[in-house]
């Protein structure tokens, strides 16, 4: 029988462990790399001591600016308004910290700090996500050491790549898309630097080095291909310099409109199949049937996916011609929505209460700053919509928003 005396995070394995506690004691080193501290009023967290920034690597802050820092983490918290206070942030901590300081949510109601999982939006632990926390681990370790050159902001590379695999295409323009980005493509310059070929020419035009620009973009039977696409399109495309795969791909999957960027895409893969099929097969194909070939694909996107690619990009703000739905009767309904600003420093949440008969009750706006996450947003404003309504006395009440995540995480909370 082993006694604990301390909390269980803080338990050692001891001098004469049975197998099962020295089981126990891995489990708990594999808690503490994804446990942070979630804060409410930051009253029992150590700044130092504490994993508490969310972020991916280290939890806890780098260094410190002044000789004698903060040592809780209330030190750094305006308990009248609930905000950090940004100048005594950004004059104790380096840039690389105060920035994911500024952008860690506060609660307007007293509460006390608590532990929670940080590879899950929810805070809750699951045996997946730890898994994958230690395969990650272990590679970007293995990274380091064997010197593999790799980004640092790996977020950013992850949301990229979710980018891609949410895009509403077959799976295997994805795969070539991922293949295309990774530099993978049999090009006539990467079969040569894999010693699989004598020369980097390509086999279609004989032009002295075949790379995946050559091949998608500048060869002729590509050139052809573009020319019969909208000029919009073209000139788009010309504006892109891009030497490296893995940020045209990027780039296209992120900042242009998703119908634009699904376009380019099935084109791209429509070139590299007739590129494929003229030299493997001898069958070569004119452009006019490689563009047919695309618009077909196209319309079965439209018709199975509902994507409407003469309309404008789907990410800009659509027009909302949604009736409102009333609540039960009795019931007042509060509608929460959040947006961020055009500089991409701030964000607001708003909060619209009616009755069941749909007469305006109250209404309530907060700007955040510092926070961008457009979840975090949301929850903040289901957040701000309780408070309103204890405010204003509302008793019986149903919320309203249109986050599909944040929904989904208030339901799976214990």
């Amino acid at each position: 029988m082993h006694r604990v005396k301390s909390d269980l995070l803080s338990a050692h394995i001891g001098s004469k462990p049975s197998k099962t506690w020295r089981a126990i004691c891995d489990g708990i080193d594999v808690l503490k790399q994804g446990l942070i501290k979630r804060i409410g009023d930051g009253a029992t967290t150590l700044i130092w001591a504490c994993n508490w920034i969310p972020r991916t690597g280290i939890f806890r802050p780098i260094a410190s600016k002044v000789p004698e820092p903060p040592v809780l983490v209330s030190e750094l918290i305006d308990h009248t308004s609930m905000t950090w206070k940004a100048e005594l942030v950004r004059n104790c901590f380096f840039d690389f910290d105060s920035d994911v300081i500024l952008q860690i949510p506060l609660s307007m109601r007293k509460q006390e700090d608590f532990w929670a999982w940080h590879h899950e939006t929810n805070g809750l632990f699951t045996v997946c996500s730890a898994y994958r926390m230690l395969v990650e681990t272990k590679k970007n370790r293995e990274d380091y050491f064997g010197s593999c050159g790799n980004c640092s902001d790996v977020q950013r590379i992850q949301k990229e790549w979710k980018h891609l695999w949410r895009m509403k295409m077959p799976s295997k323009i994805k795969v070539f898309c991922w293949r295309l980005a990774h530099n993978s493509l049999p090009t006539g310059s990467v079969l040569k630097n894999k010693n699989l070929a004598n020369t980097a020419n390509c086999k279609i035009c004989g032009a002295e080095e075949d790379t995946w620009i050559h091949s998608l973009l500048q060869c002729n039977i590509s050139k052809c291909v573009w020319a019969l696409m909208d000029e919009d399109l073209l000139d788009l495309l010309a504006s892109l310099r891009f030497s490296d795969p893995k940020y045209w791909v990027s780039y296209i999957c992120c900042n242009i409109p998703q119908a634009d960027g699904i376009r380019i895409l099935v084109t791209c893969w429509a070139i590299w199949y007739a590129r494929r099929k003229a030299i493997h097969e001898g069958i070569f194909k004119s452009p006019f049937s490689i563009m047919i070939m695309i618009n077909r694909l196209i319309e079965e996107f439209e018709f199975v996916q509902g994507i409407d690619f003469k309309e404008k990009d789907l990410y800009q703000e659509k027009s909302r011609t949604h009736n409102w739905i009333a609540p039960q009767n009795g019931l007042s309904k509060i509608n929460t929505d959040a947006a961020i600003d055009r500089t991409g420093t701030k964000g607001v949440v708003a909060a619209v209460c009616r009755n069941d008969q749909g007469g305006f009750i109250a209404a309530s706006a907060m700007v955040i700053p510092h926070i961008t996450d457009p979840e975090t947003l949301e929850a903040m404003a289901c957040l701000e919509a309780l408070a309103f309504a204890e405010d204003c006395g509302i008793r019986s009440f149903v919320v309203a928003l249109d986050c599909l995540n944040v929904v989904k995480n208030i339901r799976e909370m214990p």
